[in-house]
């Protein structure tokens, strides 16, 4: 039985797909020959894979090109580290800070529109649904990197010498931040959608 395989369409739509995952794959290799933390030499080993799977998985999750170049956008923006911006923040606040929020919000996006495809839910389900998955990614997160630092010291994932004593309280609280402000501008972008013509003054209910 020959497997099917995609048609012409369906593989022009994935090369916008291909072309962001490999800049970024090779962004995120420079960095790790460039960087002069020792520990992110080997970031590429965890990060290409973790930039490829969304390209994997793109029909299940209908994976949108600019919702794919801002995940890979978040990677790259954690991979900074490679230069020491968590240690010295390059902004007026902490850097792990924009971190965790724009992961929030990228996240919020990719998972809001898989669900919507998938799954005949009302808006505010979808939005719910939404919220618990990414904050429970980022718990999921702050325990892998708890155990790191169990497992590999302070080469792991975690340096309790410089990091903040609210350090994972603050991260979650930045991924909910992140996920309400991608589930707003979601929200506000469907209403606007599902506005009636100029002239009807009744407003789209979810």
């Amino acid at each position: 039985m020959s497997i099917p395989q995609p048609s012409s369409p369906e593989r022009a739509a994935g090369m916008p797909l291909k072309l962001i995952g490999a800049a970024a794959s090779l962004v995120a290799i420079v960095f790790a020959i460039v960087a002069p933390v020792a520990k992110y030499h080997i970031a590429p080993l965890f990060l290409v894979p973790l930039i490829w799977i969304p390209y994997f998985l793109r029909h299940r999750l209908s994976l949108h090109p600019a919702h794919y170049l801002m995940f890979c956008l978040a990677v790259l923006l954690h991979d900074l580290g490679t230069f020491g911006s968590y240690q010295k923040s390059p902004l007026p606040f902490s850097f792990d800070i924009l971190v965790h929020y724009y992961f929030g919000l990228v996240g919020s996006l990719l998972i809001f529109r898989a669900l919507a495809h998938h799954f005949p839910l009302r808006p505010w389900q979808l939005g719910l649904t939404t919220l618990l998955f990414v904050m429970g990614t980022g718990a999921l997160h702050e325990i892998m990197e708890y155990a790191s630092y169990l497992l590999l010291g302070t080469r792991g994932m975690l340096d309790p010498q410089n990091m903040y004593f609210f350090d994972t309280q603050r991260d979650l609280l930045d991924n909910l931040l992140g996920s309400l402000t991608a589930l707003l501008f979601i929200f506000i972008h469907r209403s606007t959608r599902a506005a009636p013509d100029a002239g009807d003054v009744r407003v789209a209910r979810y």
